[in-house]
């Protein structure tokens, strides 16, 4: 039996990104593994928890620190007090300093802040740089959620790559089988009476939306575009372009959306377009294809990886390029039908339980 500890301090908030990567992470090693004991530590209470019963434990903090640097202090010592066999640390960090009989397994999702640091808040940049490089060195075992992701590691940090584990994100059920009748309720609903163009992703600089704004200016096309996600930081310059450009009537912004809304949202579009700078995984787009969207994005970084032959591609910094990959979707009906039957096919190659299932080895591996 082993005793794992587990940052969790991103389920504090609503789950997207790496909150939603730990939540349905957990949520099927709890499935799977009913005899390791489990500590799941956080700065603060949770609002999502992944699993209950008796190999579950929480632990939450007291002192008013923000995570990473909690972690350092108070964190550090319930897991010390714990008698943890392996840490996993689930979002680029660890508490350093911890007995080398402690083993140390890290997650990295990307690495944006040495990428395109000008794309992360101040304070996510200043944590990165103080704990990132010695979180590296002090793990014995590293994930990474793609293969871009992996040779981005090897290649900035100089880490040996036998080291570095590659283990894809997954996709839920609920995204293959949306029904036709709640889509049509939905779109009554949010009041979505035309065709539209769907992206899902924070409104921030790295998700590349402003140049999904001037290509869908472009379009020749009675259509909206809708975009699914919460402002982020730097968003300014999006809601000035969206201005600019005239689009507020046609492009509706709708935020934070109910889990169980988002694959309806995903099926009912003509098209989905994640025209990101950058991804360590790009979810999205894997969500999409599961639910038979066309699918365009760019060719950057793990979105080929993720995408295969299932996908259009095209130049993150060329408008015209976005608009005519957009062009050629809307006037080949033919090329459509496959992009969907090759994007259901694809994306039933990732799954959260064998994303579950190759962590727990890696964890069980660490230890021995």
């Amino acid at each position: 039996m082993m005793r794992i500890g587990i940052d969790v301090s991103r389920l504090r908030e609503e789950k997207r990104g790496v909150g939603h990567y730990l939540f349905n992470l957990l949520e099927n090693i709890s499935r799977l593994d009913k005899e390791d004991e489990f500590y799941l530590y956080s700065p603060r209470p949770i609002k999502f928890y992944p699993a209950q019963g008796g190999n579950w434990h929480y632990r939450f903090g007291h002192l008013p620190l923000p995570g990473s640097f909690w972690f350092q202090t108070e964190g550090k010592r319930f897991i010390q007090k714990d008698k943890i066999d392996v840490f996993f640390g689930s979002c680029d960090i660890l508490p350093l300093g911890l007995s080398k009989e402690v083993k140390k397994v890290l997650v990295v999702h990307d690495l944006i802040f040495v990428l395109y640091p000008e794309t992360m808040a101040n304070y996510n940049r200043f944590v990165h740089k103080l704990f990132f490089a010695k979180s590296i060195r002090a793990s014995d075992a590293i994930i990474a959620v793609s293969q871009a992701t992996k040779m981005d590691i090897v290649r900035h940090f100089q880490v040996e790559s036998k080291k570095i584990f590659v283990i894809h994100e997954g996709v839920k059920e609920i995204f293959f089988s949306p029904e036709k009748e709640k889509i049509l309720n939905l779109r009554h609903r949010y009041g979505l009476l035309k065709p539209y163009i769907l992206n899902v992703g924070t409104l921030e600089p790295k998700k590349n939306h402003i140049i999904l704004l001037k290509a869908f200016k472009k379009l020749k096309v009675d259509w909206d575009l809708v975009i699914i996600g919460k402002k982020g930081w730097k968003s300014e310059s999006f809601f000035s372009t969206l201005k600019e450009l005239k689009l507020s009537e046609r492009v509706k912004i709708l935020g934070y959306l109910p889990a169980e809304d988002l694959p309806l949202f995903y099926a009912g579009a003509e098209i989905f377009v994640f025209p990101s700078l950058y991804e360590g995984f790009g979810l999205p787009v894997l969500e999409a294809m599961a639910c038979g969207t066309p699918v365009i994005c760019s060719n950057v970084s793990s979105l080929p990886e993720i995408g295969g032959d299932a996908v259009l591609y095209f130049n993150p910094h060329s408008v015209e390029e976005l608009v005519s990959q957009i062009e050629r979707l809307i006037g080949d009906s033919e090329l459509r039908e496959k992009l969907k039957e090759r994007g259901i096919e694809r994306a039933k190659k990732f799954s959260w339980q064998k994303t579950a299932e190759e962590t727990i080895k890696v964890l069980k591996g660490a230890l021995k």
